[in-house]
């Protein structure tokens, strides 16, 4: 009796302190929208470090935002990728519920697309420029949907794709349409022999039969686009309806030379330079190796007393990421072991000056002293 009475206080101390300590992805916003008529709410999820920076960042423009599943799904898949493989990167959840669910894309009888034309117009004149508004975005847009939403992201890079970089669609639902968006697509590709976007298409092996009776036909006519198109169309296996990795595996697709593989990281610091250079050209906005990348690079050199090349590392990472004591103290000890003590002492001041606090580089300099 007195175990189970153990237990069962030992429950209620976990839970409350779970109450005190709530987990939370981002933030619920609304705004109210003139050409839909009515409130429309949104979702956001920041990159990490969002508030203490100045950088302006992509954007992902995910439909469904009001499924939190989904929408808690994509912000951890945004926060694992970003650790070495992507860009940082906002995350903004659009609820298409009430007015915002009139996004129907497919024709009526006179072959206009009312809903999906709509919407459209809603995304290009009020709600991105809401969001560019509120938050320090660049200019390069995402639009991401799954299922009927997908039908609306293909519709817009069918008919707008001015307005976006890059698309993501789930399971997208031809059946309702199939003859529209599968003429379209190809109309599509032959007028636009020199489109330079990104189209990432996933379904499951275990989908509807709306999405699998087409979605060959559309892949199919995909293999006819020009080289400027970069695609996938990718088949999930043991998946249903709108698989769960199609975000991380998009955004794989689209930033896959972003990833310091094991081949990368025996370039020179030159060489690397002029990799992340070239991406930034062909993205339009800065994109730099990852900084967790760049200091284990660094600290395996220090290791291996390579303490030249170490320097240069950390030198180069501390050229792109200049707020962090830990990078300095560790330039610092990499100075001390190779016998340069007045730049030790150098580095582990600095490393001071950007947290006072911090005992690591206080007791070295303390020994130093």
């Amino acid at each position: 009796m007195k175990k189970i009475a153990f237990l069962l206080i030992t429950c209620l101390i976990q839970i409350s302190l779970s109450a005190q300590n709530d987990v939370t992805i981002g933030k619920n916003k609304k705004f109210v929208s003139k050409l839909l008529g009515g409130e429309v709410t949104y979702s956001e999820h920041l990159p990490v470090g969002y508030d203490n920076s100045k950088i302006d960042y992509p954007v992902i423009y995910m439909m469904n935002g009001q499924i939190i599943s989904s929408f808690a799904s994509a912000a951890a898949t945004l926060d694992n990728l970003s650790n070495e493989r992507i860009p940082d990167m906002i995350l903004i959840g659009i609820s298409n519920t009430d007015k915002a669910g009139a996004y129907w894309s497919c024709p009526n009888d006179t072959g206009y697309v009312k809903g999906g034309e709509m919407f459209y117009k809603f995304l290009k004149e009020e709600f991105i420029p809401e969001i560019e508004k509120n938050y320090r975005t660049n200019d390069y847009k995402i639009l991401a949907g799954q299922s009927n939403t997908g039908l609306f992201v293909m519709y817009n890079f069918l008919f707008h794709p001015e307005l976006f970089d890059a698309y993501i669609v789930a399971s997208p639902m031809f059946n309702w349409c199939p003859d529209f968006y599968l003429n379209k697509t190809k109309s599509f590709l032959m007028d636009n022999a020199q489109i330079n976007k990104k189209l990432y298409v996933s379904y499951g092996d275990l989908d509807y039969v709306e999405v699998l009776s087409h979605i060959n036909d559309f892949k199919d006519i995909l293999k006819q686009a020009p080289k400027s198109l970069k695609w996938q169309v990718e088949l999930i296996q043991n998946a249903g309806h709108v698989p769960f990795v199609t975000l991380n595996n998009a955004l794989l697709f689209f930033f896959s030379e972003c990833t310091m593989n094991a081949e990368r990281k025996k370039l020179k610091i030159s060489e690397i330079k002029s990799h992340f250079n070239s991406l930034s050209k062909e993205y339009g906005f800065t994109v730099n190796p990852k900084a967790g990348v760049l200091f284990d690079m660094a600290m395996d050199l220090k290791n291996q007393k390579k303490f030249v090349e170490s320097i240069d590392m950390f030198k180069y990472l501390i050229s792109l990421y200049s707020d962090s004591e830990t990078y300095y103290f560790y330039l610092g000890q990499t100075y001390q072991e190779k016998g340069d003590i007045g730049l030790a002492r150098e580095n582990y001041k600095q490393s001071l000056s950007i947290d006072s606090t911090y005992t690591r580089a206080k007791i070295a300099l303390g020994k130093l002293n």
